[in-house]
């Protein structure tokens, strides 16, 4: 990992994109920066005795883990996942899934489409 996650995606913090959305634009903006990466779709288990669980996507790059959304959200933005929140994912729940890469022009697009939609 060369760039941090501050530099890559404080132009993208005030998005707030579907969870399938937000992983096309976290691979589309890893991979124009050259970084290795895995998008998975998981359970997240949200409740203190672990009893509720939602299905979420994710980005694994490197040591860290984005997280893009529940996979019925239209609006969530892009979040580093802190250690105590990955402790919430169920490891044996992941499953790769394979993510188109947009080329940066059709992120730009993807996000005035987003906020277009939003205001109308």
């Amino acid at each position: 990992m060369t760039t941090n996650f501050e530099t890559l995606f404080s132009p993208y913090s005030a998005l707030r994109l579907a969870a399938f959305d937000n992983m096309k634009l976290i691979a589309a903006v890893l991979t124009e920066a050259g970084e290795a990466y895995q998008c998975v779709e998981a359970n997240l288990l949200v409740s203190a005795a672990n009893e509720q669980v939602n299905r979420g996507y994710f980005v694994q790059w490197g040591d860290r883990w984005l997280y893009c959304g529940l996979c019925n959200s239209y609006a969530d933005p892009i979040v580093l996942m802190t250690k105590i929140e990955l402790e919430q994912i169920d490891v044996a729940s992941v499953t790769l899934i394979t993510v188109p890469v947009m080329s940066m022009q059709q992120v730009g697009f993807m996000c005035i489409e987003s906020a277009h939609f939003d205001h109308c």
